[in-house]
């Protein structure tokens, strides 16, 4: 695995380094915008103590076998905006290690499934030091005939007393032919914790339809609407000319442009 050098804040189009790479942070605050994720790319991550990494990653090709890992120190803490939108076949595996006390992951992660995309997207992280904190919150739409999966795992290991972890999946599906399911796990091998999941798939309320088209609106243009609303929010993690162009992407594949 090639090690790459980054400075406090980078933006690197992946499809120019190596499939399998690592790297490396110190104390300190730093951010990493990552594109052009590849289907066969393995990132690797060490956090060291006292270090903060924001990491940005915008993926819009296919990625049938990517591989995310983090491994923290004390005190450090990772945040992660994933905004998936990809196409065709899709399976991520990312695995968050929180290795010493005061370890910390937010994870953040939209994904559209349209058209016959199949995504197959797992978040395990592991608990493997008392005091330590993971969230994992997952958004999804599912239109069309794709297919759309959130699972992974929050594991508390024994001993590790005062750590917290929470998961939320949640999405919403629009066609009777698409197929949408999360499954968040939690495992619990201490009783000095905190830990919640919630998960939720369903078709877009009715009467949040019903609202918009009584307001002029035309059912897709209805649709759309609270697509954008269900998925926007994770443009805050990506600076203004990115958002910019998710945010086209997404009117795109929504509109099965």
């Amino acid at each position: 695995m090639n090690k790459v050098i980054v400075d406090r804040n980078s933006n690197l189009d992946l499809s120019t380094l190596d499939s399998e790479l690592s790297f490396e942070f110190g104390s300190g605050e730093s951010f990493l915008y990552l594109h052009d994720l590849k289907s066969d790319n393995n990132l690797n991550f060490e956090l060291f103590e006292n270090s903060i990494l924001y990491l940005s990653i915008f993926a819009d090709n296919a990625l049938e076998n990517a591989k995310i890992t983090a491994n923290l120190g004390k005190n450090s803490k990772i945040v992660v905006y994933f905004a998936d939108f990809s196409v065709e076949k899709n399976k991520l595996d990312a695995t968050i290690n929180l290795n010493d006390e005061g370890a910390t992951c937010e994870w953040h992660l939209a994904s559209l499934s349209s058209n016959k995309d199949n995504k197959d997207i797992v978040v395990n992280i592991y608990h493997n030091h008392p005091s330590t904190f993971g969230r994992i919150d997952n958004y999804g739409v599912c239109k069309d005939e794709g297919k759309l999966q959130f699972s992974g795992i929050s594991y508390i290991l024994k001993g590790c007393h005062q750590s917290k972890s929470h998961q939320n999946a949640k999405i919403v599906v629009f066609d009777n032919d698409c197929v949408a399911k999360a499954k968040p796990v939690l495992k619990i091998d201490e009783n000095d914790i905190e830990a919640s999941h919630a998960a939720s798939v369903g078709k877009v309320s009715d009467e949040h339809i019903f609202y918009l088209t009584s307001r002029g609106l035309n059912l897709e243009e209805a649709k759309m609407l609270i697509t954008l609303g269900y998925l926007k929010p994770i443009l805050k993690g990506f600076n203004e000319s990115i958002q910019g162009e998710i945010d086209a992407l997404i009117e795109r594949r929504l509109s099965n442009v």
